[in-house]
């Protein structure tokens, strides 16, 4: 699905059209009104992904072969099918049940969602509207795109179900297309191979044309959801222009993503789109949506079985909407549009979740606390809502912050918590066992304003801490935070330091003093090795010299020494005191463990 186009972005040929700047003016007029354009989706913070299409019968194989690849909408191109013999296999087994959609919309309202957006149209060219465009409705490479059955519009009974509902409904169109003769090539092994030149135009106009059938045959719709753009194709390379101006005009009140444009975080749209990771702070300054998916795949794949359960949801859920975003939570149905029963199973445990829980979920804002080491938070005016997924084994749920407070209770309770108030925050005073298996939530209300107090790292359960490249403050040039990999195995680490000038520190916060062994999960090129390094704290230090590992990407975890650590707040800082090669070392962790 979507960007796994990153994974094969070296592999697409050079467009013929460029990639234009912006259109300063569109944009313009999508950022004027946007606040008011968006205040449901900032309201709803849960929808529906649908990825349904001729993948859906392949299930994740072809001719008898399993490809073990995540994406199964992907088939085509792992099994590198000819675009004729795909549709040709394909077609006769695309078979809608009647009231798939019905069955669709009434999960999505148990699941507690409020919008939805189904494929129109993926990269493999096929429309799940019924297009009226002459290539779409016949074609010599694959007898036409569309695949409603005869006397159907799939898209429609989406859209009209959806609403039957209360659910929002929109679209996801790919840019992409596998088989539309002048589309942009495609270095894949199934694109129709031509001499002849593309014309990049006609392709834009199809495109165009499409949007259009979809603004005006499927009633109001919340979003028009594109992908994809590279470096090389973006903006007007797709017609930006022209299809901004298009939607503003027949639905002003449309939302737009941002993948007109290259860069999941750009803000060339309404929203930013992260793909199945959570950005460790979320995207300041911006609305954004994880879309995301309920096991690996965004197709349906009959092999795929790592399925999420509900409480793995639940906490995606509040994690999204504790840093500012929504989350659009991906179904994959089958051939006859049935959702597979584990699916269901999930998202019906998240809606009977926020059937108690729904108000620390809906209309609420971004957490006004950098991190709790036991859960997330998320605020709704003078009302905080902290999500508790690690039961604190003593109890006491302690809060960074300090405030008079009205009340604490447990969500689907009414007996009132105990509030202490010390230096380090706020103590309440918890039942010994969770009040929901999946994430118990204390409603803390306030009475005035909240002191939101620094930043310090806490021990978990077993008393350790683990200090990681977001927990940490810069000093100095060069030295960041790097972030490796994409969808859904992503990665951060402190990189680029490249001057002995720069360090890093991170705030700890210690119950009791002691004596803690140190240890590092670090990557050094071997040609780089020989650094010397020391980690301090304020009562000790311990020194160490970086031994290479294989390659900057290439992790070990090492034994730096041990440390006397203060009870209270302190500061720990890793410095470099030489650094023999290009670089010092790449950090993903350090750990400190008590002795005992």
């Amino acid at each position: 699905m979507l960007l796994t186009t990153l994974a094969v972005a070296a592999a697409v040929a050079s467009p013929q059209d460029p990639a234009a700047t912006a259109p300063a003016g569109q944009l313009a007029a999508w950022a004027a009104d946007r606040d008011e354009r968006m205040a449901w989706w900032r309201k709803a913070r849960f929808g529906m992904f649908v990825h349904w299409g001729l993948y859906s019968p392949a299930g994740g194989s072809w001719q008898g072969k399993q490809y073990p690849q995540h994406y199964a909408e992907w088939i085509q191109n792992w099994a590198a099918v000819p675009c004729a013999e795909y549709a040709a296999a394909m077609k006769p087994k695309f078979t809608p049940e009647p009231g798939f959609a019905t069955a669709w919309a009434e999960l999505a309202k148990a699941a507690g969602m409020r919008y939805a957006v189904m494929t129109a149209k993926h990269h493999e060219g096929f429309t799940l509207f019924d297009s009226k465009e002459p290539y779409s409705r016949d074609n010599p490479i694959t007898g036409g795109t569309n695949i409603s059955p005869p006397g159907r519009d799939l898209a429609r009974e989406f859209a009209e179900a959806m609403r039957a509902q209360g659910i929002k409904p929109g679209f996801y169109y790919s840019l992409l297309d596998w088989q539309h003769p002048d589309a942009y090539a495609m270095a894949l092994p199934g694109y129709p191979k031509s001499d002849r030149v593309r014309d990049h135009a006609t392709y834009k106009a199809y495109v165009r044309a499409h949007v259009d059938e979809l603004l005006t045959g499927y009633g109001d719709l919340a979003t028009i959801w594109f992908d994809y753009s590279d470096k090389e194709r973006q903006g007007e390379a797709w017609g930006a222009s022209a299809l901004l101006e298009l939607m503003r005009a027949k639905q002003p009140h449309i939302l737009v993503n941002n993948r007109l444009y290259e860069g999941l975080e750009n803000k060339h749209g309404d929203f930013g789109t992260p793909e199945k990771y959570v950005p460790p702070t979320g995207l300041p300054g911006m609305d954004w949506e994880v879309n995301h998916t309920l096991n690996e795949s965004y197709g349906y794949s009959a092999h795929d079985t790592h399925w999420k359960d509900t409480t793995t949801v639940v906490q995606l859920l509040c994690d999204v909407v504790s840093k500012g975003g929504n989350l659009l939570l991906n179904i994959g149905p089958d051939a006859q549009g049935r959702v597979p029963e584990p699916a269901q199973q999930a998202l019906r445990g998240v809606g009977r979740w926020l059937e108690t829980h729904g108000e620390a979920i809906y209309g609420t804002t971004a957490s006004p606390f950098a991190k709790l080491p036991w859960g997330r938070a998320t605020q709704k005016g003078k009302t905080l809502y902290l999500h508790v997924f690690d039961w604190p084994a003593d109890g006491v749920l302690r809060v960074p912050g300090r405030g008079p407070v009205a009340f604490a209770q447990l969500l689907g309770s009414t007996a009132m918590l105990g509030i202490t108030e010390t230096e380090a925050g706020l103590e309440l005073q918890l039942p010994k066992t969770p009040s929901d298996p999946a994430c118990s939530v204390v409603k803390l209300q306030l009475d005035g304003e909240l002191t939101v107090l620094p930043f310090a790292v806490a021990a978990d359960a077993s008393g350790a801490f683990v200090l990681r490249p977001h927990d940490a403050t810069l000093h100095g040039p060069q030295l960041r935070i790097e972030q490796v990999g994409a969808v859904g195995d992503v990665k951060y680490n402190l990189g680029y330091w490249l001057d002995t000038n720069a360090h890093a520190s991170w705030p700890i916060a210690v119950a009791r003093a002691g004596r803690f062994q140190a240890t590092a999960e670090i990557a050094c090129a071997d040609a780089s090795a020989g650094a010397t390094c020391e980690l301090a704290g304020s009562a000790a230090k311990v020194s160490f010299r970086v031994a290479g590992t294989g390659g900057w990407q290439e992790y070990r975890t090492v034994e730096l020494g041990e440390l006397d650590l203060p009870a209270g707040r302190s500061e720990l800082a890793l410095r470099a005191t030489a650094k023999p090669g290009e670089a010092v070392l790449n950090l993903r962790s350090l750990r400190l463990v008590p002795r005992r």
